[in-house]
């Protein structure tokens, strides 16, 4: 009960892996797709421009907005917050991260590896998945490690999305808890037990955010600090 001692951030903790892991699960995919469309089948296109732009843009939109935007075209027609609905929220604000990173890493390969292997006879695609992908592996995977980061401490979509349960649930279909959203509410109430709670999901996410983001340099630096 509140005010009392005891309770823990299991659900919370839970929930945060839950919906962060889906979203890497959706935004992943269509950002190294839309990256690898832009760096090897539209490059000086106008559309590889336009797509730019818009994720440039994409980037600097609040977080807020893009979740009222998912409430109203998710929440608001089935008639209930829940973990798919912050999934997808999160997932939106990936996208153009690991899109643009995506589309960086693949534009710096050579393009004389490329050459090499259609002389050997291998269709484009072979191509870009053994030759083009092996070499911007590491670069497209710290933008993925920092695109996770990013969202790992958003409060904003999820108060619009997968909002919060006090019980502890996995059900992707219902309110689902996440850290962040149980630091707003804990942080603002009215109990020591629950500032103490806040404090320690502070201290869980800037953990998990700290690692990501040495783990990405550390990556960056073994790939390309010899060279």
């Amino acid at each position: 009960p509140p005010g009392m001692a005891g309770g823990g951030l299991r659900n919370a903790f839970v929930g945060q892996l839950m919906i962060t892991f889906f979203a890497t699960l959706i935004g992943v995919p269509i950002g190294v797709l839309g990256g690898t469309f832009l760096a090897e089948y539209a490059r000086g296109r106008k559309v590889a421009r336009l797509i730019s732009v818009l994720s440039d843009i994409m980037v600097s939109v609040p977080s807020i907005v893009i979740g009222t935007f998912i409430y109203a075209i998710l929440v608001k027609p089935v008639g209930h917050f829940n973990g798919w609905a912050g999934a997808v929220a999160l997932a939106i604000i990936m996208i153009p991260v690991v899109l643009r990173t995506t589309e960086d890493m693949l534009s710096l390969v050579p393009w004389t590896l490329r050459e090499a292997a259609f002389a050997l006879g291998a269709p484009y695609y072979k191509v870009i998945i053994q030759v083009v992908y092996r070499g911007a592996a590491a670069g497209i995977l710290t933008g993925i490690l920092l695109s996770i980061a990013r969202v790992a401490g958003e409060t904003a979509p999820l108060l619009f999305t997968s909002f919060n349960n006090s019980y502890f649930s996995t059900n992707m279909n219902e309110p689902i808890a996440s850290l962040t959203v149980s630091i707003f509410q804990y942080a603002m109430g009215p109990y020591d037990s629950w500032h103490a709670q806040a404090w320690a999901a502070s201290l869980m996410i800037t953990v998990f955010i700290l690692m990501l983001t040495i783990l990405g340099r550390v990556i960056i630096r073994w790939r390309y600090g010899k060279r």
